[in-house]
């Protein structure tokens, strides 16, 4: 790799396709530094010196013409209208969303990031659970945003794109917002974050039917709906309000996802919570069963360590590229749009 491909963080361009890299001498490099920020400077540093230990850097302010031509480039230019009429242009937006709390939802949103990202797409995560925040912590995405021109790129890791409360709040921070507040929050993540460059946008839902909900129904002029659930009849009962309010919305509930669904125990498999509740739901919902998620330690271990990517090398992940591929043969069918919630 030469200095040139080095990818600029958050840009998700190289500093040859971002035009800002220019050679002084011998072993100095100008840099146009867009974002003033001193850990992206250090990040673009130790890039260089992974390639040559004796290369520097000398960062440099942009003029306008140069911040112009790359905020054209990153589409960080459009005006709020126009960020809202197109932001359904060229990407699919997913909510994974359920009845209640506890059922994986976070983890199932990550776990299909990952398939798509493995599948070559380039993937964008709203953790839209405001008080729940866990995206960031189950895939080791530590790297904050970085804003740029009112604008905001989002953190990146193994190549998926993720914004949350989580780089907003401080750790011992309770998050303790009503409506209008939620609303707004909800309303940044999704046009004053750079998703131009994402193919599918995945948004981890908070549970049940309560504000974020309203907001992303009045928010996006149409978006798609897969339903998490847990076999027990409770978590189908609950599940099942969140799939009637997303035929109340404009959003189109394309299946459902049954987590927790059987554990592997030596050669036997047990069903610890029940059997039947997803097809049961999938059913009422009428909608297909996208798949069964076994309850698996290994998942878990890797969700607390942050590592949650490690699972790719697992037989698991097979399965979950299966989902991944199920979804993309299931053609969304719109809704009317309807806000009125009973």
């Amino acid at each position: 790799m030469s200095m040139e491909d080095i990818i600029y963080p958050g840009f998700n361009k190289s500093l040859k396709e971002l035009n800002c890299i220019e050679k002084i001498s011998k072993n100095t490099y100008g840099i146009i530094d867009f974002t003033d920020i001193e850990w992206v400077r250090s990040a673009l540093s130790e890039s260089a010196k992974s390639i040559d230990s004796s290369i520097k850097f000398d960062f440099r302010k942009p003029t306008q013409e140069q911040l112009d031509l790359v905020l054209n480039k990153v589409g960080a230019d459009k005006t709020p209208e126009q960020i809202k009429d197109s932001f359904n242009d060229g990407k699919r937006v997913i909510g994974i969303s359920s009845g209640k709390g506890g059922v994986g939802k976070s983890t199932v949103t990550s776990l299909l990031a990952l398939a798509y990202a493995s599948k070559g797409k380039k993937v964008g995560i709203v953790d839209a659970d405001i008080w729940g925040y866990s995206i960031p912590k189950i895939l080791g995405a530590k790297f904050p945003p970085i804003p740029f021109s009112n604008r905001i790129f989002p953190s990146k890791i193994n190549d998926i794109n993720v914004i949350s409360m989580e780089y907003f709040v401080k750790q011992d921070e309770a998050v303790i917002w009503r409506g209008p507040m939620l609303h707004k929050a909800i309303e940044q993540f999704l046009f004053e974050v750079i998703w131009e460059d994402i193919d599918i946008l995945l948004i981890d839902m908070p549970p049940g039917t309560g504000d974020v909900s309203i907001s992303l129904s009045q928010l996006l002029n149409f978006f798609e709906t897969i339903i998490v659930t847990t076999p027990q009849s409770n978590a189908t009962l609950v599940a099942e309000r969140a799939g009637i309010m997303s035929k109340k919305v404009n959003s189109s509930i394309i299946g459902v996802i049954e987590n927790m669904s059987f554990m592997k125990v030596d050669d036997s498999i047990i069903h610890p919570f029940g059997q039947g509740g997803g097809s049961s739901l999938a059913e009422k919902l009428e909608v297909p069963l996208i798949g069964q998620m076994p309850l698996d330690n290994l998942i878990a271990k890797y969700c607390e360590k942050g590592r949650l990517q490690d699972i790719t090398s697992d037989k698991i992940f097979h399965d979950i590229i299966k989902f991944s591929d199920k979804i993309d043969s299931i053609a969304p069918k719109k809704k009317p749009i309807s806000l009125k919630i009973n």
